[in-house]
């Protein structure tokens, strides 16, 4: 089979603009949509707002979660082996994940407090499997999406940061306005009644945000289709685990997200024991996302002086220096703490910002060594280490918590060493993070001298370089 003649050329491609960095932005805008309300609310819902016992939603969500990793992997082979048609390798699994993805939102929390228990548990096993595998079937050929919109890594670097604003708009006035739409005046009954409209309302903006991506963006690198190339997801597997700046990626992502974004959780236990001031918590939540607000700012004028290597390197040495000081260093003052936590965060506010970037670095570098166009079996692959890594994430919390001694009976009230402890623990796993991320980056990240991947770039090259040719 040949290629299709029909494909568009250079010149018939809209160039890259802001209707893709807006488009994109909302693609990861209407995910979050539905992401951000079930992965805060599910477990209050189906625990206290529908009465399943918590060990019975232990074992449910358990088995969810190994669906909802597994997934992923399915359905990006899915998208490689599929032909696209009508030019468009990615558009048309959001469009149809898109529907399901807002049914099952809405269908999951539809209030049955009545129900029998079983009945309970089919509605929270059942439709969580449903409404995960929509998600990935949307969320997947999104990520995929960015290796196809451009080669050029200024434009790469701005689609990450427009997907990082779009994840924030969509994050941060959820958690803000929905505890106050749930709870009661008193801040202790959660109304099981209004999750289901709140979630349709969601869902509802998110579907639409869909819509506007598939039409804002464009895919200008189109795949090679070849009638004598027979899709092997094991070979694809095998390649994405000798894909060497792949590797380096994916130990990072891994070590950033279940070491450094730990001191989200371990904080609060901080501030509770060792500083004796839990209405700080709040305020702490705030700073450590400011440096990923700066890390948006920041990023073009970065991408433009520095390679994307360099900034997602060598920042995780003042990560080192500033978590090695809140490990080491007892400070007594929690708001020089927090400042110098909030300098250590500093390095991954840039790395989340420039890490979709890489990735579809390491997927253009996987296809010149192979031969084949595998957007969706990469991103796919890279998408099941993080959720892998989130899991363990919170296992280790947990246990580098009772390592404490922490006592949950007491509360606030803990010995002195157990203070130590914690506050030992709260810096000690970001900076084992730090320092995974910095040897990863710094041994495996590397694509050759001669490449031209990772390059500095103007966003000034000839338009023509951004569509893939046959050679």
């Amino acid at each position: 089979m040949k290629r299709n003649d029909t494909q568009p050329t250079a010149a018939a491609l809209r160039p890259f603009g802001f209707k893709d960095k807006f488009g994109y932005a909302l693609g990861d805008f209407g995910c979050n949509m539905s992401f951000v309300f079930i992965n805060s609310y599910m477990m209050l819902y189906f625990v206290t707002c529908l009465g399943i016992p918590a060990e019975i939603y232990a074992v449910l969500i358990m088995i969810a979660k190994v669906w909802d990793a597994l997934d992923d992997p399915v359905v990006g082979a899915l998208c490689d082996a599929t032909r696209p048609k009508g030019g468009s390798k990615f558009m048309p699994w959001i469009k149809w994940g898109s529907l399901p993805l807002l049914v099952f939102s809405i269908v999951m929390f539809i209030y049955v407090p009545d129900a029998p228990l079983w009945a309970k548990c089919v509605l929270c096993l059942g439709t969580y499997i449903v409404w995960s595998t929509s998600y990935t079937v949307v969320n997947v050929p999104y990520g995929s999406l960015q290796a196809v919109i451009t080669k050029d890594p200024l434009q790469r670097a701005e689609l990450s940061n427009a997907r990082s604003i779009g994840a924030m708009l969509a994050q941060a006035p959820a958690m803000i306005l929905l505890p106050l739409i749930i709870y009661d005046q008193n801040d202790n009954n959660p109304h099981g009644e209004r999750f289901v409209w709140i979630v349709a309302v969601m869902g509802l903006i998110g579907f639409i945000s869909f819509y506007f991506l598939r039409k804002l963006v464009t895919e200008r690198i189109q795949p090679q289709v070849k009638g004598t190339q027979k899709f092997n997801y094991f070979k694809s597997i095998g390649a994405f685990f000798t894909n060497k700046p792949m590797m380096g990626v994916t130990i990072s992502t891994i070590a950033m997200l279940a070491f450094l974004m730990s001191a989200t959780n371990t904080m609060s236990y901080t501030f509770m024991v060792y500083f004796q001031n839990s209405r700080m918590t709040s305020l702490a939540t705030v700073v450590a996302m400011l440096p990923m607000v700066l890390a948006i700012f920041l990023c073009k004028p970065l991408v433009k002086r520095f390679t994307k290597r360099q900034l997602c390197t060598y920042p995780f040495i003042l990560s080192i220096a500033a978590t090695a000081v809140i490990t080491f260093v007892k400070i007594e003052n929690p708001f020089i703490w927090l400042a110098v936590l909030a300098v250590g965060m500093f390095a991954v506010g840039i790395y989340s910002i420039l890490n979709w970037a890489m990735v579809a670095d390491c997927i253009d570098f996987q296809e010149e060594k192979t031969g084949r166009r595998e957007e969706g079996t990469i991103y796919a692959t890279y998408s099941l280490f993080r959720k892998l890594a989130q899991g363990i994430g919170q296992a280790i919390v947990s246990l580098a918590l009772a390592l404490t001694g922490y006592v949950e009976a007491t509360g606030a009230v803990q010995t002195q060493e157990v203070a130590d402890n914690i506050y030992t623990m709260t810096g000690a796993l970001p900076l084992i993070g730090s320092i995974i991320c910095f040897f990863s980056m710094l041994f495996l990240y590397k694509f050759g001298k001669d490449s031209h991947f990772d390059c500095v770039s103007t966003g000034d090259e000839d338009p023509k370089d951004m569509v893939r040719r046959d050679d």
